[in-house]
Order: C-alpha cells, then structure tokens, then sequence
C-alpha cells in the first residue's frame, strides 16, 4: 500500500511540474500587452497565441534537473506570497500584484517591478516580453 501511495505522490508531483512547465512556456508567447491584462486584471488574451515552436522558449535550452529547481523555487516563492498574504486587504494584494512589494516598502527599481517595467518600457518599447517577467 505504501508503495501505491509513494507512486502517486510522485505521478502527482509530474503532473504539477508539467502543468507549471506548461504555463511558463504559456507566458512567453504572450506580449507585454497581454502579460499586463494578466497579472494585473486577470484576463487572459481573448484569442490566445500559437504555443511556442520546440526549441523557442528559453526553458526549452535547460536540463531536467535545472527546470525542476526552478519549479521549487516557484513553488516556494508562491507558499511565500501566500502565507504574507494573510490579513492583507484587497488593495494590498492588488498593491502586491502591481508592484512585487507591499505598500510599506518604498518603491525602487530594485524591488519595484512595476517602476522597472516603466522605466525599460520607456528605454526600449519594443523589447520582448520576456524581458520583463
């Protein structure tokens, strides 16, 4: 029985790699434009891209080994943001989700996405959206 259990475990664990493999891959075919109506209002693009051609994306050039530290890191990340998101009211999520800080901390442009992405979008319009995320 433990057998059965530490199989699925680790099936289940696949499937969560795959799907989050799967959206980052999802993520660099969007444009900036795109990128910005998703982590701001959480609208998707209505007509969604073609999936990226094998060998485009820059995770496509990773070994397993390094693609599965950075899902961790991601998974970590993510449990982080939600334990600080305990007690926040919604305008600081919404804050969090502009900024990648919370209100209290200043805004620079070593903390502040959203003060780097104006900045280098002002520098150089047309950098790819991968860029900035």
């Amino acid at each position: 029985m433990a057998n059965l259990k530490s199989r699925v475990e680790r099936l289940e664990k696949e499937q969560q790699f795959r799907t989050w493999l799967g959206f980052e891959r999802f993520l660099e075919s969007l444009t900036v434009e795109q990128l910005e109506e998703l982590s701001l209002h959480w609208r998707f693009p209505e007509v969604l891209p073609e999936p990226l051609p094998k060998g485009a994306s820059r995770l496509d050039r990773l070994d397993r080994k390094t693609l599965l530290k950075l899902w961790e890191e991601s998974e970590r990340d993510t449990a982080r943001i939600m334990d600080e998101m305990k007690g926040r009211s919604l305008d600081e999520r919404r804050f969090h989700m502009d900024h990648q800080h919370w209100p209290e901390q200043a805004c620079s442009t070593a903390n502040c996405r959203k003060r780097r992405l104006d900045m280098e979008m002002k520098e150089s319009p047309s950098a790819p959206a991968s860029k900035y995320f």
